[in-house]
């Protein structure tokens, strides 16, 4: 693993001389009006494109998720496939994905953003070609965990590219659109699925393959973008990263102070890098960062460990064995996929406006509801009324879990760790949230098998509710906050946090009851008086 602060000393000297040449540019810039200060962020046509092609990646895990699921009905009896055996094909690609995410980080700081956004887009196309050609159980899962591969180092390394260009008033909000899209391609997927369920021989390859577009339409246009500017300042190149900047933003002043910036923040990064094994020690000996961690993990297996993920792969299934035929089963996905998108756009205002931590907790008890609903509706005996009351508890379970946990989970994580152990925070998250992807699918035909559908949707409610106490408890808000902010908020550890938010709660829970009990008394006092 290459470590930033091996970089030799001639590279660091560069990044001081080009924060001297930004410095005397940026007194330049002072005279400059506060208007266009403000308002030219010397965006390019060409981070447009960049914008374009990066969101094409980002739907892959969501295109993998409706398109696997609309197969299943297709695949089992072509292949012969078990329900156990099928629990491993749904999860394949979750698993490829946590040894992609964990490959990633290392591998983009020795060879690049660009060239490893390429080989996961080529691993991808390997993947679904394998995949939609399968005679066997063996050959699909093989192709799922290559797609898995794939996907997992896409999803690490497109929001590290992206926050290295974009403005930095846009950067708060990549996440979010990463998320969102996610959402997209699930629905997209859907929708694929419903047009292909009449093509007969072999309906699944054709549902399968159409995974294939994704991926080459990504290819083909990252040959057109130039690497990242930071990744080319890491590497002692200063003119080359000079050059790709400028191709992805003009030279305006706002232009020049973000890339200041991001040079700054690179050298304070070489200044505190430390090795992994001193990382480890902080980590396990420091009740301040092993608090970040524990709060961060939880927050990335909670996002999962709900369904959101499981059930997604098993709805057509789901759906048939409310009383649905096959293709009802896969055009009744269509309009809860573009619910669940349509619910992931307010998380850009929410989020901001209210609070992580608040939008979060209010989240989990509106998801919760819906499973309730969901589970209880299989025993409702109409097909009819048991199909509509399980599509309105999804309806509700998903609004619930894209206005809160969904986006949560990965923008919090992106905001509590310091900056020496950032990078090992996102990848302990990254895994922890895949990990729990990859279980909770496998788990899912086995649960369903030992408590029943409704009994698997009760018991990821009683869990969801474990994972509410434990936010409440624990999990701070950091809207809004710097990084000395955050880092104040877990200087005590978790019992630090425990303290403040249980007084916290003391205090508005009295505080409201107390005034009621005066407005009351007022009432009364006025009504005695009248």
């Amino acid at each position: 693993m290459v470590h930033l602060r091996d970089i030799e000393s001639s590279e660091k000297l560069n990044l001081g001389d080009d924060i001297r040449i930004l410095e005397t540019t940026n007194k330049a810039n002072e005279n400059v009006s506060s208007e266009e200060d403000t308002k030219d962020e010397g965006i390019t046509n060409l981070l447009r494109f960049f914008l374009f092609v990066t969101c094409w990646g980002s739907t892959m895990m969501g295109m993998d998720l409706g398109l696997t699921g609309g197969a299943a009905l297709y695949v089992e009896p072509a292949l012969h496939i078990s329900s156990s055996e099928w629990s491993w094909i749904a999860s394949g690609a979750g698993w490829g994905c946590v040894i992609g995410s964990i490959l990633a980080t290392p591998i983009s700081f020795i060879i690049g953003r660009k060239p490893i956004l390429i080989i996961s887009s080529i691993l991808y196309m390997i993947g679904v070609v394998i995949a939609a050609s399968s005679f066997s159980w063996s050959q699909l899962l093989a192709g799922r965990l290559i797609m898995g591969v794939g996907i997992g180092t896409e999803a690490m390394t497109i929001p590290m590219f992206i926050s290295e260009v974009v403005p930095k008033s846009h950067r708060g909000g990549h996440l979010n659109i990463f998320n969102s899209l996610q959402a997209l391609g699930t629905f997209l997927a859907w929708v694929v699925s419903s047009i292909f369920v009449n093509v007969h021989p072999g309906s699944w390859r054709y549902i399968l393959g159409s995974g294939f577009v994704g991926p080459f339409v990504q290819l083909i246009g990252l040959f057109f973008l130039p690497e990242s500017p930071r990744f080319l300042m890491l590497r002692g190149k200063p003119e080359l990263a000079r050059a790709s900047w400028r191709k992805y933003r003009r030279e305006t002043p706002l232009s020049e102070r973000d890339y200041h910036e991001m040079v700054t923040r690179l050298e304070e990064e070489l200044a505190c890098q430390i090795d992994f094994v001193s990382a480890i020690k902080e980590i396990v000996i420091d009740p301040k960062r092993r608090a970040t961690f524990i709060v961060g993990g939880v927050l990335a297996v909670s996002q999962q460990w709900n369904g959101a993920s499981s059930v997604g792969y098993y709805m057509a299934i789901l759906l048939k064995s409310l009383g649905l035929t096959s293709h009802e089963s896969d055009y009744v996905q269509m309009p809860i996929g573009f619910w669940s998108f349509c619910w992931t756009i307010p998380a850009y205002y929410w989020l901001d406006r209210y609070g992580r931590r608040s939008m979060l907790l209010i989240s989990f008890p509106i998801f919760m509801i819906g499973e309730l609903i969901a589970g209880s509706s299989i025993y409702v005996a109409n097909t009819n009324q048991r199909a509509a009351g399980f599509i309105i508890g999804m309806l509700i379970f998903y609004l619930g879990f894209q206005i809160g946990i969904s986006p949560v989970a990965w923008v919090t994580n992106g905001e509590i760790y310091e900056l020496h152990l950032r990078n090992h925070g996102m990848a302990w998250a990254s895994a922890l949230l895949l990990g729990s992807l990859a279980l909770s699918t496998l788990l899912f035909s086995k649960q369903v098998a030992a408590f029943t559908i409704q009994g698997t949707f009760y018991f990821y409610v009683g869990v969801s509710l474990l994972f509410w106490i434990f936010h409440f408890v624990f999990l701070p808000e950091t809207k809004g906050l710097q990084l000395e902010d955050i880092r104040d908020l877990f200087s005590e550890g978790l019992t630090g946090l425990a303290k403040k938010h249980i007084r916290e709660a003391k205090e508005a829970f009295f505080y409201y009851i107390l005034r009621q009990k005066n407005q009351n008394k007022n009432h009364s006092e006025s009504e005695l008086q009248g």
